[in-house]
């Protein structure tokens, strides 16, 4: 059962409520475990110092499988049953996902969602599931609306592909006004000749 009906989960949950936990006695460290049980296919196993302060919870709903401990936080996993009945716990077999399965999560924080008892190991679960929920939701929402960009690179106009036609550069040769200016002593000294012979012949 990969997706399970949301309200079978909440069944569940439910029928964990009303039924009686058992608390078994202290074990060498000082926890004491307190199991809670149903029918419907759903478990949850706390674990208490000597002082009632919780160490470990494992909540089983149907296939998915959630372990809480106070120095590791909380990880999603799959029940396996190892052949057994599922009156059986010790024939199931826990597979333990690689890091939190946000579908898992979701159904369980759903599940418990609608929780109204008291029972202080269901609520302590409850609230577990509930922050870790709310930073899932915190997290996707983080990543519509500000996604990891690189910083804009300024915008650089694209190569033209026209060549370029080189710049205009004055002519090696003598400037136009110089060439002028050698035109005009040409002309004077072409009228300085004529006058010069208009003289010699006037003279003879």
């Amino acid at each position: 059962m990969n997706n399970p009906p949301p309200e079978k989960l909440k069944a569940a949950v439910q029928a964990l409520h009303r039924v009686r936990a058992v608390e078994g006695p202290p074990g060498d460290n000082g926890h004491r475990s307190v199991w809670h049980m149903c029918a419907q296919g759903a478990e949850l196993l706390s674990l208490v110092d000597m002082e009632g302060r919780l160490q470990r919870q494992e909540l089983t709903l149907l296939e998915d499988h959630y372990a809480w401990t106070s120095g590791e936080g909380l990880s999603t996993g799959r029940v396996e049953q190892g052949g057994g009945s599922k009156a059986n716990p010790a024939s199931a077999i826990v597979h333990t996902d690689s890091q939190l399965v946000p579908s898992r999560l979701m159904r369980a924080a759903l599940a418990l969602e609608t929780y109204e008892g008291d029972d202080r190991y269901i609520l302590h679960m409850k609230r577990v599931l509930a922050l870790a929920r709310e930073g899932l939701e915190l997290q996707e929402a983080s990543i519509v609306t500000h996604p990891a960009q690189r910083p804009a690179e300024p915008v650089r106009p694209a190569p033209s592909t026209q060549k370029k036609e080189p710049a205009a550069v004055a002519a090696p040769n003598v400037p136009t006004a110089s060439r002028f200016e050698g035109m005009a002593v040409l002309v004077v000294f072409a009228a300085g000749l004529v006058a010069a012979i208009v003289l010699l012949v006037w003279l003879l």
